[in-house]
């Protein structure tokens, strides 16, 4: 088993990822009506929420080791 650590950064590629493949859903009108361009932004957004919040995580997890 990975450690935490591994575990946090493997979790914020693939959010990274999934970010990325939202923002080209919006971007390139993949969205068919305005709920499902409400829903991908809602996605987006809770995508970019949780990405800050891990990589403050692991920012103050650095400070600390050093």
């Amino acid at each position: 088993m990975a450690d935490p650590t591994t575990f946090a950064y493997n979790l914020l590629r693939a959010i990274q990822s999934r970010i990325e493949l939202t923002q080209n859903a919006i971007l390139h009108g993949s969205p068919k009506d305005m709920e499902s361009y409400r829903h991908l932004v809602g996605e987006l957004q809770g995508l970019e929420f949780t990405e800050r919040e891990i990589k403050d995580l692991l920012q103050a997890t650095e400070k600390e080791d050093d």
